[in-house]
C-alpha cells in the first residue's frame, strides 16, 4: 500500500512575508513591500512601494532588476534595505 500525503499551506488574513532583494534568485518576481534605500542611488528611476520587479542577475547579494521597463544594478548594501512580498 502506498502512503498519500497531503500537503497543506495554511494562509493567514493580514499576514505578508518579506524577504530582501539581495536575498532574491534569478528569474524572481516581486511586489516593493518597503524601501529605506537612499533614494538618491536610482536616478529617474525611483522604486516606489507597490512597484513590481523581477531579477534578472543575482550575484553574491548584488542584483540586477526589471522594473518599469529599465533594468537597474544594486549593490548588496542597498539591496538589503529593499523588501519584497
Amino acid at each position: 500500500m502506498k502512503n498519500n500525503i497531503i500537503h497543506k499551506n495554511n494562509y493567514f488574513e493580514g499576514v505578508v512575508t518579506m524577504m530582501s532583494l539581495s536575498d532574491t534568485v534569478n528569474g524572481f518576481s516581486g511586489e516593493i513591500a518597503w524601501n529605506c534605500a537612499d533614494r538618491s542611488l536610482f536616478g529617474a528611476c525611483q522604486l516606489e512601494t507597490g512597484d513590481q520587479v523581477q531579477v534578472v542577475s543575482s550575484y553574491f547579494g548584488n542584483v540586477i532588476i526589471k522594473v518599469k521597463g529599465k533594468r537597474l544594478a544594486i549593490t548588496r548594501d542597498a539591496a538589503e534595505r529593499i523588501k519584497l512580498a
